[in-house]
């Protein structure tokens, strides 16, 4: 395959977060917890 560009893994993960404020909180909360524990987290 010469001539092509680089081409990208990518890994889909998950989540479940909780929250008694709002979707929002909850997404942000559980983004924090598993950034403890996956790298590259985007």
């Amino acid at each position: 395959m010469a001539g092509k560009g680089k081409d990208s893994v990518y890994k889909v993960v998950e989540l479940v977060g909780t929250s008694t404020k709002s979707w929002e909180d909850a997404a942000k909360n559980a983004v924090e917890t598993a950034a403890g524990s996956l790298r590259d987290l985007r």
